[in-house]
């Protein structure tokens, strides 16, 4: 079963998950690397390399990923 998350792009200033307003629902692409090419795209051509959950911790699997999670990326 496809996954459905929301993606969020975290500026300097932002320090959480509270003050994020510009989340996008997309389907998790099947690779990390696809991840974070799609949301550089869905964010206006932005370059992300650091990928964390909404309790700070930082991503480097997808299988750690379950739907309805919020992903922010910086």
């Amino acid at each position: 079963k496809e996954k459905r998350v929301t993606i969020h792009m975290l500026s300097q200033d932002q320090k959480d998950l509270s003050q994020l307003h510009n989340g996008k629902l997309i389907i998790l692409p099947t690779s990390l690397e696809e991840l974070l090419r799609l949301a550089g795209e869905k964010f206006g051509g932005c370059s992300f390399t650091k990928i964390t959950n909404a309790e700070n911790a930082e991503i480097d699997d997808l299988d750690v990923i379950w739907d309805g999670d919020h992903l922010l990326f910086s």
